[in-house]
């Protein structure tokens, strides 16, 4: 048998010179559900988790079952392989888990089946090789390693890949890789020894051939329904996979992603693309993270997006307005705006005609999310309508792929909330059914380890707080602004937080709601930092940080003091023309710059704005 090493050179030079790299299928597929990738990778990985499902089962029609099975998770978690690049190490860990839950249900099945006066001849199975036990517990060990060291030790001591090539496609110091290697090496030789097993190469964890028949079937699965069988195996295994996430987080976090696994087993089979809960664990890592995938990053700028009541403005970094981006028919907008890392995608809300012209209370149904390409494009604007009383899109900053999520309160209160997500082009829906997020807005997505900035309510004892939720949730700051009405973005590197409170100090405007101001918050410290020069007539809305996180933008509405020192504003009284600006200043707030102004001619009608930048 050849080595490991040999192997994959020699199947290196049957594919070509320069076949696309794992990760980049990975990411294709996570991002454009593209079968062709997904048939690559099942083509490229299969025969190593076809012999990992082989050793684990004992059983050649369980192991076919396992591998279908794998890589229907990988359909559907794909977008949390991370970096792309450490498939392999991710895959395996996986098909170890299919492996096992399918000979456990095989198991219980036996244990089920009524006993027959005479069984029925059948043909002697070959007995398995006397060292099954010990491959089987060298897979499970293998697996059980930390995902950081298992992608290090399957690249280089399964894979044959050098250790200069490993710590290429991972991201990491070839010196990371080496220790890495040698951290997983002992790991392994330690379990191995406790479980009475003698520690052998990794070379015996052999690859098995894998039939054109099996290799198309589980390739159909990116674009079709699973197997009944399959599909229960994936879903079991998809389930531990995210609980095991959440069993150190918040009991109403936990709840949350219980009700996004059961959205995940009842949805679309189009959708590659999982949902994320509106809390998730902290990536912990010895090594260095990997640094973030370059489909994060804009090609070209695309400048400074404000919301607007009317059609939305887009302006260069200098404040040259560039374009306008206008509501498609039988919609306006409301003045929300997101735009997705990569600045391909702008989302915004938006509310039916009728609704607004019949001057009634909005209705939870009225209202819609809109999604369009930046640029011109001849594909139409997605329009999906969207089930509660806001309508607040957040793009995921630390997936490469293009996933909107979109805060809707479930009442007129905005303290409880839902977050269905969008994942784009496809633009399907995809919404947590049976929990609501008690008390907890989303925010922002961190744009490296996942971690949610969220507004939390605590409705009996009237408190708020901004949080970031992770394996347990960690408090940032007090909030002294009513339900729903801040915004806060991280910073590009994710070490700070710009957001608007309230501020008490202000006496008038604060009593009625109005006193919003914007801040920077050093998340390592918990430091808040009034923004400088804001104005003290102002109240601020949107807020944003530049690309290179070295400027901010924001906007802010006129206030008008004699209106505020009333005991109570009557409709006539609000009849007052009123200014909203946008600003651009230095990340401190000093040398602010006007790059933009509209009036209206209402105290309480919106005139610009949220406010993004890529």
């Amino acid at each position: 048998m050849p080595s490991p090493a040999l192997s994959a050179t020699l199947n290196r030079l049957a594919r070509g010179a320069d076949p696309p790299a794992d990760g980049r299928l990975v990411t294709r597929f996570a991002r454009t559900a593209d079968a062709d990738a997904f048939a690559e990778l099942v083509r490229r990985l299969g025969p190593m988790v076809l012999g990992v499902c082989r050793r684990v089962t004992g059983d050649a029609h369980l192991a076919d079952d396992a591998f279908q099975a794998a890589f229907l998770v990988l359909v559907r978690r794909a977008a949390d392989v991370r970096p792309a690049e450490a498939v392999r190490g991710w895959l395996y860990g996986v098909a170890v888990r299919v492996a096992r839950e399918a000979r456990a249900v095989s198991a219980r099945r036996r244990a089920r089946e009524a006993p027959v006066p005479t069984l029925p001849d059948r043909a002697a199975e070959a007995p398995p090789p006397p060292d099954a036990d010990a491959l089987r517990a060298l897979d499970e060990e293998v697996a059980a390693l930390p995902e950081h060291l298992r992608a290090a030790v399957v690249l280089c001591e399964l894979d044959g890949a050098s250790r200069k090539d490993a710590a290429a496609r991972l991201g990491v110091p070839e010196g990371t890789l080496s220790s890495r290697l040698a951290k997983g090496r002992k790991l392994l030789g330690d379990r191995l020894r406790k479980r009475g097993v003698t520690a052998a190469g990794l070379a015996v964890l052999a690859p098995v051939p894998v039939s054109a028949r099996l290799t198309t079937a589980t390739s159909a699965l990116a674009s079709g329904p699973p197997p009944a069988g399959v599909a229960a195996l994936a879903h079991g295994v998809v389930r531990a996979m995210v609980l095991h996430k959440f069993r150190a987080a918040p009991v109403a976090v936990v709840l949350f992603a219980v009700a996004a696994v059961a959205a995940l087993a009842a949805g679309s089979a189009g959708s590659a693309d999982p949902p994320r809960p509106a809390a998730v664990p902290v990536r912990v890592a010895a090594d260095p993270p990997a640094p973030k995938a370059k489909a994060n990053v804009p090609a070209a700028p695309v400048g400074i997006i404000v919301g607007r009541a009317g059609p939305y403005w887009r302006f260069a970094a200098d404040g040259k307005k560039i374009d306008e981006i206008h509501p498609p028919p039988g919609v306006q907008f409301g003045g929300r705006v997101a735009l997705s890392p990569d600045g391909v995608w702008v989302a915004m809300d938006a509310v039916k005609d009728e609704e607004l012209r019949a001057g009634r209370n909005l209705r939870p149904t009225a209202l819609k999310l809109v999604v369009r390409r930046v640029l011109d494009h001849p594909e139409a604007p997605k329009v999906i309508d969207m089930h509660g009383f806001t309508v607040e899109p957040i793009w995921d900053r630390s997936s490469n792929v293009n996933r909107v999520y979109v805060g809707t309160a479930t009442g007129p209160d905005r303290v409880d909330y839902r977050h269905p997500w969008v994942t784009l082009p496809g633009g399907t829906l995809s919404i947590p059914t049976g929990v609501d997020a008690r008390g907890l807005r989303m925010l922002d997505v961190h744009p490296d380890n996942g971690l949610f900035l969220s507004e939390q309510r605590d409705a009996e004892k009237k408190t708020a707080k901004l949080i970031l939720s992770g394996r347990e949730t960690r408090e940032l700051t007090e909030l002294k602004t009513p339900p729903g009405f801040i915004a806060a973005r991280f910073s590009p590197d994710g070490k700070k937080v710009l957001f608007t409170d309230g501020d008490p100090a202000r006496k008038d405007a604060h009593r009625w709601g109005r006193s919003h101001r914007p801040y920077v918050l050093d998340v390592a410290t918990k430091v808040r930092t009034p923004l400088a020069d804001f104005p003290e007539n102002g109240q601020a809305l949107g807020v944003c940080w530049s690309p290179d996180g070295k400027r901010v933008a924001y906007t802010w509405t006129q206030l008008h003091a004699e209106l505020l020192a009333k005991d109570r504003i009557s409709g006539e009284d609000a009849r007052i023309e009123t200014e909203s600006f946008l600003m651009v200043a230095d990340a401190d707030g000093r040398n602010a710059k006007t790059v933009a102004s509209d009036k209206a001619a209402f105290s309480g009608n919106l005139s610009l704005g949220h406010v993004d930048w890529r």
